[in-house]
This record gives structure tokens, sequence and C-alpha cells, in this order.
């Protein structure tokens, strides 16, 4: 770090009235001007904390050797003596001869069978301080590094637990850094541990670290997901709030599959781990997927094959202010709408509603409209309208009067943007009188093909193709090409591909019967894998679809009824923040409890052809799951 960023770093901490330097390095007193960026923080008045690994040079320790106890911390990070090179193990004894009790040892805990007690030892012969800092080895997003994997941490909480035993006996304390959860000990142990406890599982929060070239990020773990530039005149606290907002839509998360049902972390305990940690449950190369020996995975290219984007050269970011968004309505008042339009609303094309009145359904069941009204009379996003029944009640020339001229009283209390329909007749009919509102082809169209696209006779500039080839990229691409207007994906849709009950289930959501049970329970009782198959897509694996399509809808009139879950949900897919797959609205279909989906593995359903008969792998990945690969 250079002088003078060094120097707006320390203007930052004033500003934001903290009163303590720290030195994070690497190995922070290897800086060629150590001491003179050690006299900066003393002439400020600040307090020092140096990170350091107790290899430092002369002219550094004899630096520190000058500041008294009050101003200066050293946490130096120490493995085991015969763990360490002779010459290193030298001059890490030689430093805590000369700060003593400057001098507070870190123990990183990166391996199950850790042992601790020879920092003990350490303390009572060089007289430190007597604390000791217990840490995790995290894991960082998007690289690899040697951690400690959460399967491990009830036998290192057994270890932890034992340690604490004999350091209070001779009235050392012991710390806990970040990444610590309760669930690491017995009920017991936490007892134990006292105080401590309202500690362990909730630190992770931004912890700001300012990098040499003035770009700040949340911790080390987080580098790669987000990081902002070193403010001019902002603090800390607002620095804080940047972060948050980028890492809320992660906080789902857990190291565990059973972080979503735990006690602590519904008491506001825990807050599920590390979340780079956590995060690792939903990454690609955290879990190297074998694939069973089948005539079908046999042939599978590498997962790193399957991505078709026609602009590699977009950033996610420019992907993510380009991708437009149809979003569903709920009942909710106008300020909901008005809210997501201030938080959301460039991401937002439209927002589509049911026809009006009893005439026809809407391949859902009825919803409640007290607040529909408002939303079309005041709305701050484009209206269009469903009409899209899975099948027509009747012949074509006996309903469309009617549905016309409910389009018309709609057209009176809104500027109508688009419709959806699901019938061709019904479409050329509408199109006729309606020449100048765009449609799109309703999924429950069911086009796959590129014979299909010929038969809809440009009729249609929009067109949301078929579920059941949601998990085929080739299919996808053909469509693509033969359509002259815009593709528009379903992304939390959760049927199944080619699922035999789907016409008779949206007959009766659309019939107006009652809220119809969900047909394919019975198939997935015996075949609970199945749910892997569907056509959802989590927001973390949209990538593999840029270059596919030009728009993206949002499902879940009635599965995101919730205004905290929609919200949830529409913003993890606007900025591709993961979910769980029980988490999207999906529906009945849906994987119901918090199953990571790796990157490798989806990247495997989007080419298997479906040929669930003669491939064995969503089996074989749905039994595993059933253990967790944390």
């Amino acid at each position: 770090m250079p002088l003078h960023m060094f120097q707006q770093a320390l203007d930052f901490l004033e500003r934001s009235g903290i009163k303590q330097a720290r030195f994070l390095g690497g190995e922070p007193t290897l800086h060629p001007g150590f001491p003179m960026l050690v006299e900066h923080v003393m002439e400020r008045e600040l307090s020092l904390l140096v990170f350091s690994n107790g290899n430092m040079p002369e002219v550094a320790l004899a630096c520190l050797e000058r500041i008294t106890a009050d101003r200066l911390s050293v946490l130096m990070n120490i493995g085991r003596p015969d763990e360490t090179s002779p010459h290193a193990h030298t001059r890490q004894v030689e430093v805590l001869q000369r700060l003593g009790s400057r001098v507070l040892l870190g123990l990183n805990i990166d391996t199950p069978g850790v042992q601790c007690d020879f920092v003990l030892e350490l303390i009572e012969t060089y007289g430190l301080a007597r604390t000791v800092r217990l840490g995790l080895a995290h894991p960082v997003v998007n690289g690899e590094n040697h951690v400690l994997r959460p399967k491990y941490y009830p036998g290192v909480g057994q270890r932890i637990l034992e340690f604490v035993g004999q350091a209070r006996t001779i009235a050392i304390k012991v710390e806990f850094d970040c990444g610590f959860v309760p669930c690491m000990f017995s009920p017991e142990g936490l007892e134990l541990l006292g105080d401590s406890v309202n500690e362990l599982g909730t630190r992770c929060n931004p912890i700001l670290d300012i990098l040499p070239d003035g770009q700040v990020i949340s911790c080390y773990p987080l580098a790669a997901l987000h990081q902002e530039r070193l403010p001019e005149f902002e603090t800390a606290s607002w620095l804080r709030k940047q972060f948050e907002t980028r890492l809320t839509p992660y906080r789902s998360l857990g190291i565990f599959k059973e972080c979503s049902g735990c006690e602590f972390r519904q008491n506001g305990m825990c807050a599920g781990g590390c979340l780079a940690a956590a995060m690792q449950r939903l990454r690609h190369d955290a879990f190297r997927w074998v694939r069973p020996q089948s005539p079908v995975s046999d042939s599978l290219p590498a997962a790193g094959t399957y991505r078709i984007n026609d602009r590699p050269d977009q950033s996610l970011e420019e992907q993510e202010r380009a991708a437009k968004w149809v979003i569903p309505y709920v009942d909710q008042p106008l300020s909901f709408w008005k809210q997501l339009a201030d938080n959301y609303g460039q991401h937002i094309k439209e927002v589509y509603v049911p026809l009006p009145g009893r005439i026809l359904g809407s391949g859902r069941p009825a919803q409640s409209t007290e607040f529909l009204d408002q939303l079309l009379r005041h709305s701050p996003f484009a209206i269009s309208a469903l009409i899209n029944p899975i099948v027509l009640p009747g012949p074509i020339d006996e309903l469309a009067p009617r549905i016309v001229e409910a389009v018309k009283k709609l057209t009176d209390e809104c500027d109508l943007a688009e419709m959806t329909v699901s019938d061709l007749l019904l479409a050329e009919h509408l199109h006729a009188i309606f020449p100048k509102i765009p449609l799109t082809a309703s999924v429950l169209m069911d086009i796959s093909h590129p014979n299909q696209v010929l038969m809809l006779r440009d009729i249609f500039h929009n067109l949301v193709p078929a579920s059941r080839i949601m998990r085929n990229l080739q299919a996808l691409k053909v469509l693509k090409e033969a359509f002259p207007g815009k593709i528009r994906l379903i992304v939390n849709e959760a049927c199944l591909s080619h699922c035999p009950f789907r016409v008779q289930h949206f007959y009766e959501m659309g019939s107006q019967i009652g809220h119809p049970h969900a047909l394919c329970q019975n198939l997935l009782q015996h075949f609970p894998w199945m749910r892997l198959t569907g056509a959802w897509v989590l927001p973390q694996h949209l990538h593999f679809y840029d270059g596919v399509y030009d728009e993206l809808k949002l499902a879940g009139r009635v599965t995101l009824r919730d205004p905290d879950a929609y919200r949830k949900v529409l913003e993890a897919y606007i900025y591709r923040t993961p979910l769980f797959p029980n988490e999207i609205g999906g529906g009945p279909a849906s994987i119901l409890t918090p199953i990571a989906i790796s990157e490798n593995f989806f990247a495997q359903t989007l080419a298997c052809g479906q040929r669930c008969h003669a491939c064995s792998v969503c089996q074989e990945y749905w039994r595993l799951m059933e253990g967790d690969f944390s």
C-alpha cells in the first residue's frame, strides 16, 4: 500500500470514529515502509493491532518493541513447533520474548485433529497476553484454499471444549473469531462456554478490509463477491450498509442443510456460519460430482461445455442490466409495487395480471383482486394480461366476443402492453381486433420445436418455450434461431418434464373449482429424485442460459403471495444470488427441503436429454444429497 493510500485509510478510520488501526497481510511487517506507517498511526493517537505470523524482520520488531502495551497488540497466528521450520520457530520465540504481554496468540483451526494445548505453555513461559484467539480456516469464494469443512465442526467443537477447560484452570481466556456456530458444541459444552455463547453464531458481518489499491472488501473469504472503493467522505457505517445490501440475499444460506430449521437460527442466536462456507454448498468445485456409469452419462461432456453464451464479452453487471423481467401480480397495495419500482424498476418490464372477470381461467387458481384496480390505474410498471387456459371451455366463436369485451374494458383502465394467450385461434381473433397490442405465446401452448413456430404464423411477438425443454439448452437455442420475436423463459416453474398430469392439473387450476390437489404427488412419493428434473433454474445458474433468451419471467401468483418472499425471490433472480430450490416458489413438484444443487450436477441435466430410464445421475445425486455434502 502506497503512503497516500495509507493516509486516506487513516483519515477514514478517524472520520468513522474507529480508534484502532489494524495491519493485515500476508505478513504486514514485510512492508518496506513499516516503521514509517507505524509512526503515522502513533502520531494520530490511534492504537495498533498487527496480525503477524511472527517471522518479522528486525527493523519491524525493533519498531514494535518501542511501543507500550496500552497502544499495541500483536495477534500472532502460531503453529505447533513440530510443524514449523526450525528457523521460523526460533524467530517466533525471539518475538515472543521481546514483545511479551503485547502478544496475543491466535490459532487457526484447519484440521479436525487440531491440538491447542501447546499455546498455554507459550503464554506461561513468555508472559504473553492471557487470551487465546481461535479461528476457523474458511473457504474463499470463487477460489480454492485449504479449509476446515463444516462436517468436521462437531469433532473440533469437542476438542475446543477440552482446551477451554484446560485454559480456565490457569486463568487464560479463550475468544472466538467469526464462523463458529453453536451446534458445534454439546448442550453441556455451551454451558461451559458461558458468555462466549452469545457471540458464537452471530459474528458474520462486513469487517471492511482496505486493500493496497484502495478497494474495500467485506472480508477475505468474500473478497471475490463484491468490492467498494474507499469513500472520500463517507464513514464505515455507510460502507457496511453498501456491503450488507449485496450480502443480504445470501443470508438465507447456511453451512448445513439443517440450518433452515435450526432453533439457534430461528431464535437469532446463529447466522448460519461463515457466509463463504455456506456459499460453497452451491459451488460447482465444492461438489466434485462423479457420474454413475450409464449409456447416457458416459456420453456427457464436461460441465464447462454446456454454457451457450452469444455475448461472452458481457460482464455479469451488464447481463443484469440487460435482462428484463416480467413479474406476476399478487394482491398487494400500490405501495408494494412502488417499492419494487424504486428498488428494481430498471430490471422490470411489466406485471402480468389475470383477465378480470370469470369468463375463463388463467392457468392458476383464482386469486384475490382487492387491490387490482389500484394497480391498473396507477401502476409504475406496464401491465399485461393472461388469457391462457390450457383448454378453452367452449368453441372459439362462442367465447371470443366475451373475451374481446373483457379486453376492451381492461384497456379502458390501463395502457395494456401485452397479452399472453394459450390458444392459436383465440390469438388470431385478438390480433385482428387489437393489432397494436403484442401477443405472447403462453408456456401452456407447449411450443418446443421449430415446426410449431411455423404454425404461429407471425401472430406472436414473444414466445415462452415449453417447460419440457427448460433443461435442454440445445433445444432452446434451436427454438431461438427459428422464432423471429423474443424468447421469454420462466425460471421458477417446477413442473416435471413431460408430466402426464400437466394438462389435467392446469385445467383444474384454471376452472375455478377450488384449490386443486397436486396430481403428481403419488408419483413423487415413489420417485422423489424426479424433483431434480423439473423446469426450474436457480438464480446462480442463470448464466448457463445467457444467449438463449431475451426476457425472463417469474411465476408465483400463488406461491409468492407473501410480499417478503416475493421480494426475496425477485431480488435473488435479478442479481443472480443463490437460493435453494425450495425457496424459489416453484409449486408442488419443487424440492421441498434445502438441498444444494451444484453447478456441475445442474450442467449435466442440461444435456442429458431427460432420458431418465437410461440414466441414474439424478437418482444417485438425490441419494447422496440426503446425506448432504457439507
